[in-house]
């Protein structure tokens, strides 16, 4: 039998370092260790979802808007109620229409009844600051109708079921911006996640004056026999569109409600007039609303 060849301490040293760092792998893959983190709590910020709302089937003058404030990091309850607020929306020609606070957190008024081509301004005084916003009513285009297509479970379809659909006629020569909302049995069912920002909102670039025909907000959710369905087509301006999109986009939570966690870098059109810095989140806008209902059928 030949002689071992000897082993040299640095490579001596270097096999040890290596059981020591396998042997430390395989225990640390065997248990789980809890890193508690403490963040300060951020200071509370307004969040406004305010919308002047022109249904063109059925206009009304009941108008609502909700006020909540920013939780602290890491919460799964539902944003906190913005309280004892005092909230007032004025039209073009100086006519102020007070919105009571009929539950916490929300603002109605039934005096309102909206204009096309009017500008609606938005005051609220809060914890000692005023805040304001202004928009302008766009029309929408209506929903000519509202049906439903059957589709099985695939490698692309998660779920069997009804997708709803719509058609609709776009105007011709003017820029329209779009923000779709689909209830379920009175539920929305599109989360405003980044993978629902191309479906949700949209600009007519590309099919400007064109019959849009069916058109699905989501694919997503599949809709039973018998479950009521509502798609509400929302007129949105070039701001509003930004600002959706932006929000979609950095929404990772995937909430249900887009005003639930505002993400800090996407900023709505909310001033604060006495400290400046102190901008509320969210956004106020005025919009014509085209909304379409049915009831799923029987396969």
């Amino acid at each position: 039998m030949g002689a071992r060849a000897p082993v040299a301490p640095r490579a001596l040293g270097r096999a040890r370092a290596a059981l020591v760092l396998l042997a430390a792998a395989v225990l640390s893959a065997g248990c789980e260790r809890i890193v508690e983190v403490e963040l300060p709590e951020p200071e509370r910020r307004l969040v406004v979802e305010g919308r002047i709302e022109l249904i063109k089937e059925a206009p009304s003058r009941e108008q609502r808007i909700v006020l909540t404030t920013t939780d602290v990091f890491f919460s799964n309850r539902l944003p906190p109620p913005a309280v004892g607020a005092r909230v007032t929306v004025t039209d073009g020609s100086g006519r102020a229409f007070p919105f009571a606070e009929a539950e916490p957190g929300h603002y109605v008024t039934g005096d309102l009844l909206p204009r096309l081509g009017e500008t609606y301004t938005l005051s609220v005084e809060y914890q000692g600051d005023r805040y304001e916003a202004s928009a302008l009513l766009h029309p929408v285009a209506p929903i000519d109708s509202l049906y439903f297509n059957f589709e099985e479970e695939s490698l692309f379809i998660e779920e069997e079921g009804f997708r709803a659909a719509i058609d609709f006629v776009d105007p011709r020569g003017v820029a329209n911006y779009y923000l779709w909302e689909q209830l379920v049995d009175g539920v929305n069912r599109i989360p405003p996640d980044p993978q629902n920002a191309l479906n949700l909102v949209s600009k007519d670039e590309f099919y400007d004056g064109q019959d849009v025909l069916g058109f699905q907000p989501s694919d997503e959710v599949a809709i039973a026999p018998g479950q009521h369905t509502e798609v509400r087509q929302i007129a949105l301006s070039r701001l509003a569109y930004d600002y959706y999109y932006a929000l979609f986009e950095q929404n990772a939570l995937g909430s249900a409600n887009p005003f639930s966690i505002p993400p800090a870098s996407v900023r709505g059109n909310i001033t604060n007039l006495d400290r400046p810095d102190r901008f509320a989140f969210g956004f106020f806008e005025a919009a014509e609303v085209s909304v379409a209902e049915a009831i799923a059928p029987a396969r």
